[in-house]
């Protein structure tokens, strides 16, 4: 999706990303968020909560609540979003008595009064009944022969009692066993097929498709089998995961936010089974997941089977960023084509002056390239909003234009901690060495550290020309770039020493070539470079202060892998 260049440069503070608003023909999308997590779901990326759980009373005719409190907070989401649809799932993994209640016409009947009450006492749009699962005692609950003509008795007498204007679903296993979906369809609004869990490592447990990697059953599996039991797709929601499975190699169920290959574990893709996952050092799979791709292509599958939409376990597995909810949001409700979600990119710049050339060049540049990486950016001109929440919403911090002072202590902090536990990657541009006392604000050492350590000393004031010599060709920053460049009307920024000791140099400019001549030096004088200390990637570039830049060749190449890296891309 591309950038309004004029949405750029219209505001000082000005979000690309801002919500789209859905289709008037919006697939549905249901949020699973539980009763023992403390995230608050953002309303705008779904379109039903299933609020988990809700219990069989132990007396087997009522309902239980977990966590009244926090059901009466998700139910106030509504005020920002008038038709969000509230549900509360009754049930899962564990969750007993649903065979004895259902058994019983007099216990049956009492829940089903109960559900009636719930609904009304704290204004919800219906309920959601997760019996795992009739028939079956997997899940070391009471079943009976009996349970699934009892299931179907028991979706009659709730629909009876909460009305036709309050929704009725229901989750069910991948497989479509222990429920009689064509009994039962004239109660219901719609069914969530949890197709996941459908095998464990060396498994996958969530495969679109099968594969030598998958298990008992994939996501299409689950669905056709829907579709053969009787129920049509239009009443029909996908379930995914926002969790993995592993195994005796890697923990089990492990939230998204959590996932990541390290040096025992590579990231590796089966493009059979349209799913990543972790494998070890004998390539055999560890940990089965979901990623923006694999939801992607979920996705487009919901839209080409024609069915009701998606649904996810659960929202607090995502990241900070949310990757996943996005991608679900952007395919389903938006574009209505399954793709990743843009990465999300927050640009800091000081706007006009000096280097206001290069900052509106800057900012048209990444415009014109978002669409081809599939990034949005934030703009932002100062470092008033920047907290750790702020800052946890974005993959990539540019710093186009903007100096390491007048940050006040909470936002240095917060930038920190981005930084040292490598939460997102990060470029800065010329300004963001501007190390010392300015203006009355004392110097940041940590972030003087962060560049190698180096304090401003000097700079070219009549703009020169310089060649710039690329040293590490094999960097993925330097990638296409020649090994000799030039660049234009800069000011060559010099200081009390050099910083190649404490970074990893991938350019340095020779300083005899300046045009015109200068008598500023400072030797060594590195002016691209990444700190290999820090976890987020970096790349700093002394260069930037012409909007001739955005016209010179190796620059942009450089600007677009650093982009590229930086994102893990």
């Amino acid at each position: 999706m591309i950038l309004s260049v004029l949405a750029v440069l219209l505001s000082c503070s000005s979000k690309a990303g801002e919500l789209r608003m859905a289709s008037s023909d919006a697939k549905v999308i249901v949020a699973y968020v539980t009763s023992w997590s403390s995230v608050m779901p953002d309303p705008q990326y779904m379109t039903h909560i299933n609020y988990a759980f809700g219990h069989v009373s132990e007396t087997f005719n009522g309902v239980g609540i977990a966590n009244e409190n926090r059901l009466r907070e998700i139910v106030a989401l509504k005020a920002q979003k008038p038709g969000l649809k509230i549900m509360l799932s009754i049930g899962g993994w564990g969750s007993g008595r649903f065979s004895e209640m259902a058994a019983n016409d007099e216990f049956r009947l009492a829940f089903a009064k109960d559900c009636k009450r719930v609904v009304k006492e704290y204004g919800l749009d219906g309920i959601d009944i997760d019996w795992e699962y009739p028939t079956s005692a997997a899940a070391n609950i009471s079943a009976s022969p009996d349970d699934t003509k009892n299931f179907t008795l028991l979706m009659r007498d709730i629909r009876k009692e909460i009305g036709k204007k309050k929704l009725l679903t229901l989750a069910t296993v991948a497989s479509g066993e222990y429920i009689d979906f064509k009994a039962i369809l004239p109660y219901i609004d719609f069914v969530n097929i949890m197709s996941y869990d459908m095998g464990n490592a060396p498994k996958h447990h969530a495969a679109l498709y099968s594969s030598e990697n998958t298990g008992w059953m994939t996501a299409d599996g689950a669905v056709e089998a829907h579709l053969k039991a009787g129920v049509p797709a239009s009443k029909l929601t996908m379930g995914v995961p926002f969790y993995g499975r592993g195994g005796d190699q890697y923990p089990n169920f492990q939230d998204y936010h959590k996932v990541g290959g390290t040096a025992e574990f590579e990231e590796r893709w089966d493009d059979t089974a349209k799913v990543p996952y972790l494998a070890n050092k004998d390539g055999v799979l560890v940990f089965g997941y979901e990623n923006p791709r694999s939801l992607a292509i979920k996705c487009q599958y919901i839209l080409d089977k024609g069915l009701l939409g998606g649904m996810y376990w659960d929202y607090a597995g995502d990241n900070p960023q949310g990757d996943l909810r996005r991608t679900m949001y952007e395919s389903l409700l938006v574009n209505k084509k399954g793709q990743p979600a843009p990465y999300q990119v927050l640009v800091l710049t000081e706007r006009g002056g000096q280097h206001g050339g290069f900052t509106d060049a800057g900012l048209q540049w990444l415009a014109q390239e978002s669409g081809a990486m599939n990034f949005e950016i934030t703009e932002i001109n100062n470092a008033k909003p920047i907290t750790e929440e702020y800052l946890n919403r974005f993959h990539l911090i540019i710093q186009l234009d903007y100096p390491p002072y007048t940050w006040s202590e909470a936002a240095q902090a917060a930038f920190t901690k981005y930084i040292d536990e490598g939460r997102g990657g990060w470029i800065g541009f010329h300004h963001a060495t501007l190390l010392g006392e300015f203006d009355g604000y004392p110097m940041w050492q940590w972030f003087s550290d962060f560049m190698g350590g180096v304090r401003f000393k000097n700079y070219i004031a009549p703009l020169a020309d310089g060649v710039v010599i690329t040293e590490d060709t094999e960097h993925p920053v330097m990638k296409g770039v020649q090994e000799t460049f030039i660049i234009p009307d800069d000011e060559w920024y010099t200081y009390d020493k050099s910083p190649r000791r404490n970074v990893h140099v991938l350019a340095h400019v020779d300083e005899y070539s300046y045009t015109p001549a200068s008598d500023v030096k400072m030797g060594d004088h590195p002016v691209v470079w990444v700190n290999e200390n820090k976890k987020a990637r970096n790349v700093y570039f002394q260069i930037g202060h012409s909007k001739k830049l955005y016209e010179t060749e190796d620059f942009t190449k450089m600007f677009r892998n650093a982009i590229q890296w930086t994102l893990k891309k």
